[in-house]
């Protein structure tokens, strides 16, 4: 009886390493609990529960798991008198604990013990489940242990360690300190001010707590955060032009500056991959980090936390997914939710954290562009403070060169959590594109019989074989007897139209179809051939839409016409690999070839100039060959007798 009669007063104090704002931290916490040693009076009630909340900001840092092991509750052994067995690498700090029971104050070791949870979840991080404290202290012969729960905010990072039903003796202060350096455990608020620990300690004598705060801890050095990422980009095997490599891009960002949110990265044109040798993921797979062998294509690697020693994280997976987000393809990156002892279940909720990306295919030019969704700030409450990202396709046969040895640029841009965006470069070329042969084969047919009511007929066909340095530009002069109708070209979409959507252009400006197969895909590129005019050109060019498998390529044809002979030319043709491309321009009412005489009398000739993404030329006068002409019956002569 008469608890109510105890007095209880504790205080609390609380110092850093560093004053620094974000910066890792060693951190040093200690409760006193004045003790009455007057020999008539009422003694100090001994504490039961402690709870102390470090400042808000004042967060867990992703480089304390580097190397970090935990001890298991075997080995830490709570409820034995022996000293424990906790490894080393679990170590994390030192305990003092004065008594005035003893002469001398009781000293140990602070661990990390082992999760209760594998994987974590965030409610199980929120209640203390997986960061949990063991301390041990011995002296005078007396060893003393103690478990504790640290609870993460998950909205804040807060943190919160709380050790409940301690022994029932005397003790007039505990003093825990937490290592410094590279690794120290904790990390500074980012703003600016005084920081402020606060304290709830209940006795043993009354279920109500005494409710403390400690004194400001200055927190200084709050510069504007800057957002200048570094990045680099290249091939990890060949560079010689068309031949298989490896491509890798890495991200990188300093210590103090803005924290990565998301990356967009565009490949030069003709750095393509074969996609029909890889199996595509379906959408619910990628979502849930569980795609096939048969989609991986590379793997990943991130660097998280403060100071000098980040924590690395490799084994990442990546991924060719379906379509994502409107676009033909995608990527799901898969990254082991793990540091150090503590598993996470990750956004897939199997221990992985998965981000995925989407793959748009210019349809000018064919380079891709990669554009990530937003990356993970944190988990389980536990800022992530991404440093480094590198992903690496690296899938044997898939990824190959450009056949064109001209300059080009990696380009992109980088995200910060905070809007801030940077643009990204690098520069990339690849090499001996003048070993690359190049012999095209191009073919011309029209229908000998033509009229004036359906006009003329036109079928190119260009082959190309294996190997070779693709097409960069095609130059062909019709003949003077298939000059282009006029009445057609009257009939072109314009610009705004095409550009906004082909198919909203009038059916009377679609004079032909292209057929196009390509190595990389299962199946081919097929599509119509539109007269398009554009603002301030004389003649509308020939647009061709080829589209499959979700890409869409147009390429575009300038026309002109000079005394009677059209001209069209192709002067972007992307670096991409084909095996066959067939034109046909058929007869018809708005067939976009007239006749000029006789197609089967005389000679169809149209001079062609191809030249190849290496800057090779081959010039030729394709000679147009008539199909269902009449066949000249050979003059008979009379024998002689």
């Amino acid at each position: 009886s008469g608890c109510e009669l105890l007095r209880f007063h504790p205080a609390i104090e609380v110092a850093t390493s560093s004053h620094q704002a974000g910066a890792a931290v060693g951190y040093e916490v200690k409760v006193d609990v004045p003790q009455n040693e007057e020999t008539e009076g009422l003694a100090t009630p001994d504490v039961r529960d402690t709870e102390v909340t470090l400042p808000e900001g004042t967060v867990l840092s992703p480089s304390a798991a580097n190397g970090l092991t935990s001890c298991s509750d075997a080995q830490f052994g709570l409820k034995v008198r022996a000293k424990g067995d906790c490894p080393s690498a679990s170590k994390v700090g030192t305990v003092r604990i004065a008594t005035p029971l003893l002469s001398s104050p009781l000293t140990g070791s602070v661990y990390v013990g082992a999760p209760e949870c594998s994987p974590c979840s965030p409610a199980q991080a929120g209640a203390g489940g997986m960061v949990r404290v063991f301390v041990e202290a011995e002296g005078s012969g007396v060893v003393i242990k103690q478990a504790g729960h640290t609870k993460i905010n998950q909205g804040t990072g807060q943190l919160t360690t709380v050790f409940t039903e301690m022994p029932q003796a005397p003790v007039s202060d505990i003093q825990l300190t937490l290592q410094q350096g590279p690794q120290a455990p904790l990390v500074n608020p980012n703003s600016c001010g005084g920081a402020i620990a606060t304290a709830r300690l209940t006795p043993w004598s009354t279920t109500t707590a005494a409710e403390i705060s400690a004194p400001p801890i200055p927190i200084e050095g709050c510069s504007p955060q800057g957002f200048a990422p570094t990045f680099q980009a290249g091939r990890t095997k060949s560079a010689r032009a068309g031949a298989f490599t490896g491509f890798a891009v890495t991200l990188s960002r300093q210590e103090g500056e803005q924290s990565l949110a998301g990356v967009s990265v565009t490949t030069p044109a003709g750095l393509l991959g074969v996609l029909k040798s890889v199996e595509q993921c379906a959408a619910a797979q990628a979502d849930a980090g569980t795609c096939p062998q048969g989609s991986l294509i590379g793997s990943g690697t991130i660097t998280l936390g403060p100071g000098s020693a980040p924590l690395t994280i490799g084994g990442g997976r990546v991924y060719l997914t379906g379509p994502y987000r409107g676009k033909p393809f995608g990527l799901s990156i898969v990254t082991p939710a793990q540091a150090g002892p503590f598993v996470l279940t990750g956004n897939a909720g199997n221990g992985t954290e998965v981000v995925r990306a989407s793959i748009a295919v210019d349809p000018r030019t064919s380079a891709l562009t990669v554009e990530s969704d937003p990356l993970p700030q944190a988990l389980n409450g536990v800022p992530l403070d991404i440093r480094t990202i590198t992903v690496d396709v690296n899938r044997e046969g898939f990824i190959f060169n450009p056949t064109n040895c001209d300059p080009m640029t990696v380009t992109g841009s980088a995200t910060s959590a905070t809007g801030s965006v940077a643009g990204l470069s690098y520069p990339l070329q690849s090499s001996d594109c003048a070993l690359l042969p190049f012999k095209p084969k191009f073919t011309a047919v029209t229908q000998g019989k033509a009229s004036k009511k359906n006009g003329a007929s036109l079928h190119v066909r260009v082959t190309s074989g294996k190997g070779q340095a693709n097409i960069a530009k095609v130059k062909v002069n019709l003949p003077v007897q298939l000059p282009s109708r006029l009445s057609t070209l009257q009939k072109a979409c314009t610009d705004h139209v095409f550009d906004a959507n082909p198919a909203s252009c009038p059916a009377a400006s679609v004079v032909g179809r292209a057929i196009a197969v390509t190595p990389l895909l299962a199946h081919p590129l097929t599509g119509p051939a539109y007269l398009v005019s554009h603002a301030g050109a004389a003649f509308p060019d020939l647009e061709i839409v080829l589209q499959g498998e979700g890409i869409t390529l147009i390429l575009d044809g300038n026309t002109k016409i000079k005394k009677g002979i059209t001209s069209s030319t192709f002067k972007a043709v992307p670096d991409a690999p084909v095996s066959s491309f067939d034109l046909v321009l058929p007869q018809g009412p708005h067939s976009v070839l007239a006749a000029f005489g006789s197609l089967c009398a005389g000679n169809l000739n149209m001079p062609t100039l191809i030249t190849g993404q290496n800057g090779a030329v081959v010039k030729q006068t394709t000679k147009i060959a008539a199909t269902g002409c009449p066949k000249h019956k050979a003059s008979k002569k009379k024998r002689k007798r």
